[in-house]
């Protein structure tokens, strides 16, 4: 999966950032998630500010919602991850019988954002504001999107991803049976998407520290708004993330290491031009690399708008967030530039993708590859983006490394303190 922008991303990660940052399996990520209500526990009150969607007389109180199955979505506008979840939980809700599960997404924004924002993005089911973030609390949210299933009784049932979801799980809960829905890493890293409001105040100017893995460490990446930290990443992640390119533009001389890194990076407001020299130092010293830039001619995609791209664009209904991801064929774009959708397609064709569209608006989007045969992929980008590929000899950009002869990694350690601070 992969991700980029301001929220997630689990293998052939990519710097972006948001190469997506995101979604659950809550032993990942410790410290944000004690605080969650334990399955078979009764559900905290809700007591919402505000119900949209709903109907007049309706209550969103435990008792007035007893014997449905009710997915709690604790979403926000500004978050990528939770923009790009709403197709999917659209088609859940509109699969399923609305007197046996109930769809209810939580926001703790203004009110009028909420609702410019449904203007622009339907979301089925009812729509809960929860102003004073009382709601975020009683429930331990501090990572969106979290979803939690609660069962017929009131009581948790299970805490997922919204991606995790499916019918199947949702009308066996309903029938009264356990089911265990299971999140990946990905899945809740995006929690803490760096266009988040909630972003801790920062000390060092920025920091930067490289070090081995612990052995069997699982690979999963957590972003805020100043920092990233890789988890059990291998050497081509780490390049990568630090060169901000696709695993095709790797020119390795020599075999790629067989270590497992941990990269955490702490940059503040430092300006990139100063920070991003500086962290492809620190991977190249740390596992003895010589990194050079190598133009070479190569057989690419250069991706083209046709007459028909400002007309199927669709603007984007993010208020701020961003996302890239794509899994699987699957490609979800929340509040994105032709660049990304450019670095996207790289990632599908393992071939160099050179955006000349020369369309500046952010945009979402969804897209699903079953091939990458290139007429079946302009096809279905014709049809919804209105752009297509064409193959073209260009010169590229590459990274060549040189690997010296074996040698331990070093751990680096690069850390700069604003005046007063250190």
């Amino acid at each position: 999966m992969k991700l980029r922008g301001n929220c997630f991303e689990v293998s052939s990660l990519r710097a972006g950032f948001s190469l997506s940052a995101i979604a659950a399996a809550f032993a990942m990520v410790p410290s944000a998630l004690h605080a969650l209500p334990a399955n078979g526990t009764p559900a905290p009150p809700l007591h919402l500010t505000q119900l949209l969607q709903a109907p007049e007389a309706a209550r969103a109180t435990w008792p007035a919602l007893r014997g449905k199955v009710v997915v709690l979505e604790f979403w926000a506008t500004w978050c990528g991850p939770c923009v790009a979840a709403v197709s999917h939980l659209n088609r859940l809700a509109r699969s399923l019988d609305p007197a046996k599960v109930l769809f209810l997404s939580i926001d703790d924004e203004d009110p009028k954002v909420v609702q410019t924002f449904l203007t622009k993005r339907k979301m089925e089911g009812w729509v809960g504001i929860d102003t004073t973030g009382a709601v975020f609390k009683r429930y331990g949210v501090t990572v969106r999107p979290t979803t939690i299933v609660v069962d017929p009784r009131g009581h948790i049932a299970q805490i997922a991803g919204p991606d995790t979801l499916n019918s199947a799980d949702l009308l066996a809960v309903a029938a009264g049976k356990t089911v265990k829905l299971v999140s990946p890493p990905s899945a809740m890293v995006a929690a803490a998407v760096a266009s988040s409001p909630a972003a801790p105040a920062v000390k060092p100017l920025f920091e930067i520290s490289l070090s081995n893995a612990a052995p069997g460490e699982q690979t999963w990446m957590s972003t805020t708004s100043t920092g990233t930290d890789l988890h059990g990443a291998d050497a081509e992640w780490l390049l990568t993330y630090a060169y901000n390119v696709s695993s095709d533009r790797l020119l390795f001389a020599a075999p790629k290491p067989d270590g497992r890194y941990d990269l955490h990076t702490e940059f503040g407001a430092a300006d990139p031009a100063v920070t991003t020299p500086m962290l492809q130092a620190a991977v190249a010293a740390g596992l003895h690399f010589d990194i050079r830039r190598k133009t070479v001619t190569r057989s690419v995609y250069v991706l083209k708008a046709t007459e028909a791209a400002q007309k199927l664009l669709t603007p984007t209904a993010s208020t701020r967030g961003s996302e890239t991801a794509l899994n699987q064929g699957k490609l979800s774009l929340v509040n994105s530039a032709m660049a990304d959708l450019a670095s996207s397609l790289e990632d599908w064709t393992d071939t160099p993708v050179i955006d000349e569209t020369g369309i500046l608006t952010k945009f979402d989007a969804e897209l699903q590859f079953s091939t990458k045969d290139l007429d079946a992929l302009n096809s279905n980008l014709r049809e919804h983006l209105g752009v297509e590929l064409h193959r073209e000899e260009r010169p590229v950009e590459m990274i060549e490394i040189n690997v010296p002869a074996p040698v331990p990694p070093r751990t680096v350690t690069i850390s700069v303190g604003a005046p007063g601070t250190m």
